[in-house]
């Protein structure tokens, strides 16, 4: 039922299944799905930043990398906005939230232009919500990188005529304000000056980021003045959308680019990314996972507490009267193998076939064959051995079959990795008949 107490209609429950968009703190469809995900808490992710159980901070480091992965559409930009409103208080953190998303093209996107970003988001909040002030002598060496480095590029000259049209002032917090939030616009709309912004950048990166250093470090002293936080830290959401050739690039080829800047981070990152290179735990402080619900067992027996919370995370959405009965919801359940994201799919695919304003049984059984027949299109055929391999050997160690055919697997979501580290693979490809075979053949 809605706020006032009236049942909703199917139609009204489909509008309710978007789900691209994460869910802000306090939202109401919101459910705690933590129980459901086994060794998952977010208190280790707050020792890792000196936030003890409490949430008292002690002595925050003075740079910190996290990576905060997971499969896509598990809850990852849900749990960080989470993390995010936690730990932005007086006494922890003054957070600044940046979603890629929506800022940036994440199909073409390179850390030059997260660095602009996450610069333009912080000056951003600093001058218009929090009326911040710094003192000209921790801006000039930004002030001075865009004079030396930007403008006098040949193709770059328009960019100040276009940067002071129409600005207040021209020095400043709120002209450096007005400088980086267009130039992060620019390179996210793709204009004509994205590639010579970005050569500008990578070409005088260490220049830039100590400036920038130089201006956290003001920037920090005067939030905590205001007992506004004690430290930055920078939340960066939507790189886990990036594909496999750019992650690398981004997260190893980079890194050192990324480790330059004196702050403190918390990246999303693809969960295929750990799988496929080695080098990330010496680069990062921290790999903090956000794992499927687990809604069976390694002996694969379901888990009735853990269907509970994704019964509960449906029916926010789709009530429990727009079933026709509660296998129904079940069977969708099941087949989503945990994961939020499809179950949603699921719902709405069901919906579509449901004959009237009730999901039956044949809507939910025709909606699991058409997800299953869309991933079928991930799948290469001779995956289908060694998914089925994987999910007779349960207590098999990841790395033991850790390679190129598995890494990609697990990006296209066709294998789901759970706690502690076991995968299995995403139920709607056992319903194949690659799969059925492969199952067959091993038997024989």
């Amino acid at each position: 039922m809605n706020d006032t107490g009236q049942r909703l209609s199917i139609w009204t429950a489909k509008s309710q299944l978007t789900y691209e968009k994460p869910l802000e703190p306090g939202d109401p469809l919101f459910v705690d799905t933590a129980p459901a995900r086994g060794d998952f808490n977010l208190k280790n992710l707050y020792r890792q930043l000196n936030v003890d159980n409490q949430g008292v901070l002690h002595t925050p480091s003075r740079k910190q990398y996290i990576l905060f992965t997971g499969h896509r559409g598990c809850g990852k930009s849900t749990e960080l906005l989470r993390v995010a409103k936690y730990l932005n208080d007086p006494g922890r953190y003054y957070v600044i939230h940046l979603d890629c998303l929506t800022k940036l093209d994440i199909n073409n996107l390179r850390y030059s232009d997260v660095l602009l970003a996450v610069a333009a988001a912080l000056l951003e909040r600093m001058e218009h919500e929090d009326r911040i002030t710094v003192e000209s002598v921790f801006l000039d060496k930004i002030n001075n990188w865009f004079k030396e480095r930007v403008i006098t590029h040949a193709r770059l000259k328009n960019l100040e005529i276009e940067l002071k049209a129409g600005a207040r002032v021209e020095a400043g917090l709120p002209w450096l304000a007005k400088l980086f939030g267009e130039m992060t616009n620019k390179i996210g709309t793709g204009s004509t000056y994205r590639e010579e912004l970005r050569e500008v950048v990578r070409n005088s990166f260490s220049e830039l980021a100590g400036s920038f250093n130089q201006f956290i470090r003001a920037a920090e002293d005067k939030i905590s003045q205001r007992n506004l936080g004690q430290r930055i830290l920078f939340t960066v959401d939507g790189t886990d959308r990036l594909n496999a050739e750019d992650a690398h690039k981004f997260f190893v080829e980079d890194v050192h680019q990324l480790t330059q800047l004196e702050s403190l981070f918390i990246y999303c990152a693809p969960i295929h990314l750990l799988h496929a290179d080695n080098q990330l735990n010496a680069s990062f402080n921290l790999t903090f996972r956000v794992p499927m619900l687990k809604i069976r067992d390694r002996d694969n027996q379901p888990l009735a507490a853990h269907y509970a919370i994704m019964r509960e995370l449906a029916w926010k959405r789709v009530p429990s009267y727009l079933f026709e009965t509660p296998e129904t919801l079940d069977l969708l359940i099941c087949y989503s193998g945990g994961h939020p994201r499809d179950l949603l799919r699921l719902l709405n695919v069901a919906i579509n076939h449901a004959d009237d304003e009730l999901i039956n049984y044949r809507a939910a059984e025709k909606a699991v064959q058409d997800v299953a027949n869309d991933y079928r299109r991930l799948v290469d055929s001779k995956d289908y051995t060694q998914l089925v391999w994987i999910d007779q050997h349960p207590d098999i160690a990841p790395d033991e079959v850790n390679n190129e055919k598995t890494v990609r697997m697990l990006y296209n979501l066709i294998l789901l990795e759970y706690n502690n580290y076991f995968w299995k693979s995403h139920p709607v490809i056992t319903t194949l008949q690659g799969y059925r075979k492969a199952l067959q053949d091993s038997a024989d």
